[in-house]
């Protein structure tokens, strides 16, 4: 049986893949800088996870539909 090349795919991939960590990269650091200062300010720990949950969601829905991710125009 003949093998199937896959080489022209692997750029494509490669690029989605990249995409995705920058993508994470943006919302979990949103997440840690809004528990740090949460955590500098004495907010109760449940509270402070629940905002910074929220600047996660936040962070991830700006990146997306602004199109901070390279290689992805936004959704306008």
């Amino acid at each position: 049986m003949e093998e199937i090349d896959f080489s022209p795919l692997k750029d494509t991939v490669d690029n989605i893949a990249f995409q995705f960590i920058v993508w994470m990269a943006i919302c979990v650091g949103a997440y840690i800088i809004a528990i740090i200062i949460l955590n500098l300010i004495k907010v109760p720990s449940k509270l402070a996870n629940f905002l910074a949950t929220i600047a996660f969601l936040l962070a991830m829905y700006w990146s997306f539909m602004n199109g901070y991710i390279p290689g992805v125009e936004g959704a306008q």
